[in-house]
């Protein structure tokens, strides 16, 4: 805002998995932007669905269905019925850490490349012609354009990548809760970015935002008769996007006015810290969420839900806030670059240099401290401490024009579908929810590793574009048919759950017996959609 209380417009481009797509949810971010044959496809899959025509139908719905449910079927074979019996994981710090800084180096050397030549190759404009005359426009564009500011969509993907590389080293289980503190904090700032600028809480927004984020979890459930809390990644950002959802809606014709916005997030900054910080006092935690969840020990939930889901919630309960302080500053932090960027080199870099300076030492602090801490001990600081290392991260990754216009390539296509590869690896890279190695060739751990690997990342890419791509055929930016969509699909699955409810009763989960049962239901599903046109 300036300084007469109107709102400064400033164009958007990062978000969380909570808020990821520029084209179909929100406009500051491009995870429907993958391969450029997978982009293709998209584009392709974005006509309204022609009900009337046989092979719109096959190509558009039951296509997308069968491969989707195929990857299903390859996940269930690989966690019950495996070639060959599951092994224990191993850990080698070395080794660990050869292979990822192999990736980081490589992603610097020979993909760092400026951003609007990443979002060529992601719209398929991969011909020599158009990307010379992508770099003609990148040198004639403002450094401060939406693809070169500051958090813009290549860095929020490019971040991204620790949180895979990093989920198994036991050592640095801290740096972990920082990565995932990253983005959870992204969640808060992302999705508050797309609520101000749009002003859109229609439902088919809402339904296209919660797809996203629960779609792949929901069947992996379904699938692997596992509960929604072992996924507490999915859950999690569910929840805390419900709360920016419900902070922005609640008087959202006066959310650019001065200071009701800043109300609301000193109301929410309160409820917080009563609900979280003051548990032991007050339990309102427990209170609230009694009828959701018990204290009866599950599978990812050993201690029951209700304990998990404090634990797992208290790590990282200040992080939305901050994204959205964070969002609600971003107008002032891109206005500091601008009139810092417009002084005498010498002016701009003492000045970049004393906030650099403030920030390191703050960061320097923390590496000393709560870094070092136990597992135990480091969960008390996360939530009042993590946000130092992201907030200093921000800062001198975006520290001059050029830094801000450059991303590196391969680090933003791992990036790009972190959600699914942090859900597939619970069965089709590693086994029985993470807990043992998926073996194909026994007696070679590397060469498995090498092949399990391959399988996994090409699965997980496939399963991010299928859950864009049903998406956008099943929930259309129309209300009506958004719901009637919606309605159609839980019906079909309570369907085949029911059915599926009957086999495990009549004790016929053999390969062979779920092989049988889904190419029936399959066909009877086809001939329904076929029937209803």
């Amino acid at each position: 805002w300036d300084s007469g209380g109107a709102p400064i417009h400033v164009t958007l481009s990062s978000s969380s998995s909570a808020s990821e797509e520029t084209v179909a949810l929100i406009s500051h971010n491009d995870y429907t932007k993958g391969s450029s044959s997978s982009s293709k496809d998209l584009k392709k899959s974005k006509q309204p669905l022609d009900t009337t025509s046989l092979p719109s139908i096959f190509s558009n719905l039951l296509h997308h269905c069968t491969v989707f449910g195929l990857i299903l079927l390859y996940s269930y074979i690989c966690e019950n019925h495996p070639p060959y019996p599951h092994d224990e994981k191993t850990y080698d710090r070395d080794e660990f850490f050869f292979w990822t800084i192999l990736v980081v180096v490589i992603a610097g050397g020979h993909s760092l490349k400026k951003n609007v030549d990443i979002g060529n190759n992601a719209t398929g404009q991969t011909s020599r012609s158009a990307i010379k005359q992508g770099m003609q426009d990148n040198r004639n564009r403002d450094e401060n354009s939406p693809d070169n500011a500051i958090l813009n969509r290549y860095q929020t993907e490019e971040w991204k990548f620790p949180t895979v590389s990093l989920m198994y080293a036991v050592e640095v289980y801290n740096g972990i809760r920082v990565m995932i503190t990253c983005y959870v904090w992204m969640t808060g700032f992302g999705n508050f970015m797309f609520f101000q600028k749009t002003n859109d809480y229609s439902l088919h927004r809402i339904l296209q935002m919660l797809w996203r984020l629960n779609f792949l979890v929901l069947f992996l459930c379904l699938t692997h008769g596992n509960r929604y809390i072992l996924y507490y990644i999915c859950p999690l950002h569910t929840y805390y996007f419900l709360m920016v959802l419900g902070v922005m809606y609640v008087g959202k014709e006066r959310n650019h006015t001065r200071w009701w916005m800043r109300t609301k997030l000193g109301v929410l900054a309160i409820i917080i810290f009563i609900v979280w910080d003051c548990e032991s006092y007050f339990g309102i935690f427990n209170l609230l969420h009694q009828f959701f969840l018990s204290d009866e020990s599950v599978e990812g939930a050993r201690m029951g839900t209700m304990w998990e889901w404090y634990f797992r919630s208290t790590l990282d309960h200040w992080s939305v806030l901050l994204g959205m302080v964070f969002a609600i500053n971003y107008p002032i932090t891109i206005l500091w670059f601008k009139k810092i960027e417009l002084r005498s080199i010498r002016r701009q870099w003492m000045g970049k240099m004393a906030v650099a300076f403030g920030m390191l030492y703050a960061l320097r602090t923390w590496v000393k401290g709560p870094l070092t801490y136990s597992k135990t001990q480091y969960n008390e600081t996360n939530p009042y401490y993590g946000f130092i290392p992201l907030v200093t991260y921000i800062f001198l990754r975006n520290l001059t024009p050029t830094m801000r216009s450059y991303s590196m390539e391969l680090l933003h296509e791992i990036g790009k579908t972190t959600l699914e590869t942090y859900l597939m690896q619970h069965h089709i890279w590693l086994s029985s929810n993470s807990k043992t190695v998926l073996t194909f060739i026994p007696g070679w751990p590397r060469i498995n590793l090498a092949l399990v690997t391959c399988v996994y990342v090409l699965l997980s890419r496939k399963m991010h574009n299928l859950t864009l791509l049903l998406r956008t055929i099943i929930l259309p930016d129309d209300r009506e048919a958004c719901i009637r969509s919606s309605v159609a699909m839980l019906v079909t699955i309570a369907g085949f759950y029911c059915t599926a409810f009957v086999v495990d009763e009549m004790d016929m989960t053999s390969l062979m017996s779920v092989g049988v049962v889904s190419i029936v239901c399959g066909t009877l599903l086809y001939q329904s959609v076929m029937d209803s046109t």
